[in-house]
């Protein structure tokens, strides 16, 4: 095992550096020291209860040095040898009844809001690796995540946890990468950084890569593809309402065959969410198959043929790029023609 997966060796370390802050904050309070080192006894204590069973070489030899530390250390903050042996005996009971409890179920805790957190932004596959990952107690660690979302396109996700000040993981964000066969030199990326109530999910980061635009807290965000920052993510279009621009109105101009209240509904919230949505419109008795997708900017919806080429509702109406359906037989009479011919 290298340093860096030393587990006691890394929380050692946060330790140290909290401590070092926390001096550094009272410095001028009287006993600092021995208030320290009460706190160090107790984080110690932990230490050698939480890897007591490891297996690993490096945090076998470390729990040894950190056990000699210990003694030393309680020799230090208590001198008197009766006070010691009263305060151990004091701390074990503590230790046992509410340190060793507060900490298992901190973890679990941790555990099932790094777990909810991974539902609702789309990635609960990766909740066995996370678990594997904390077991390891590293500063930070990151999952992948890769899939197809269609035949030519595929989604890198790279999930980001980091431990805070108090020793729970947090799951920072994600960064997706959206490859399209049709174009292998294009890549385009961003972090999606975890955070209430932007948190977007990974259904809506791969709308957002794909150029479309997402309803979020009652502003429509798109990607300004031109525009980066220094950590190489995307600026965004922002459109509140007070920009005027409603989905549902828009869907309103639109022919729609079904045009249902639920299933109107279903569309308008689809389409809120960046998706890009097959239709069917109907254009002087004829059905035209249309896919759509909103455009706040320009406060009207986007339109494409079969063959994702973009259209305006007037070519749309006018016949232009698109074919009519083919009416779809029925049945019984395909059959009866069938068995005629026979």
């Amino acid at each position: 095992m290298s340093s860096e997966n030393n587990r006691v060796e890394n929380e050692i370390k946060v330790w140290q550096s909290k401590e070092e802050k926390l001096k550094f904050l009272f410095q001028n309070s009287p006993n600092i020291e021995r208030s320290f080192g009460i706190e160090k006894l107790k984080f110690f204590k932990m230490l050698l209860f939480k890897y007591e069973k490891t297996k690993a070489v490096d945090e076998k030899i470390t729990l040894r040095f950190l056990k000699h530390e210990y003694n030393k250390l309680k020799h230090q903050v208590y001198p008197n040898i009766i006070v010691r042996l009263v305060n151990e005996a004091l701390s074990a009971v503590a230790f046992q009844r509410i340190d060793k409890r507060d900490y298992l179920r901190g973890l679990e805790l941790n555990k099932k809001t790094l777990e909810e957190q991974l539902i609702k932004c789309g990635f609960h596959e990766a909740y066995g690796k996370v678990l594997a990952n904390m077991q390891e107690q590293l500063l930070n660690f990151t999952v992948p995540v890769s899939y197809h979302i269609s035949e030519n396109e595929r989604l890198e996700h790279s999930l980001q946890f980091v431990k805070d000040a108090q020793g729970a993981y947090q799951f920072d964000g994600f960064r997706s990468i959206l490859h399209t066969d049709s174009s292998p030199s294009s890549r385009c990326t961003h972090y999606f950084k975890n955070e209430k109530p932007e948190s977007f999910s990974a259904a809506e980061a791969y709308e957002m890569l794909a150029g479309r635009a997402v309803l979020k807290s009652g502003t429509w965000k798109q990607f300004n593809f031109n525009d980066r920052d220094l950590n190489d993510n995307y600026r965004m279009h922002e459109f509140p309402d007070a920009y005027g621009y409603n989905v549902s109105n828009a869907l309103r101009t639109v022919p729609l065959k079904n045009d249902d209240y639920e299933t109107f509904e279903s569309l308008a919230d689809s389409l809120k969410k960046g998706r890009r949505e097959e239709v069917v419109l109907m254009i002087q008795g004829r059905e035209m198959k249309v896919f759509l997708e909103a455009n706040p900017r320009f406060k009207t919806l986007n339109f494409y043929n079969d063959r994702m080429q973009k259209l305006s509702l007037a070519e749309i109406k006018n016949g232009c790029k698109i074919s009519p359906l083919k009416p779809r037989q029925n049945i019984e009479t395909q059959t009866a023609k069938k068995s005629h011919h026979m």
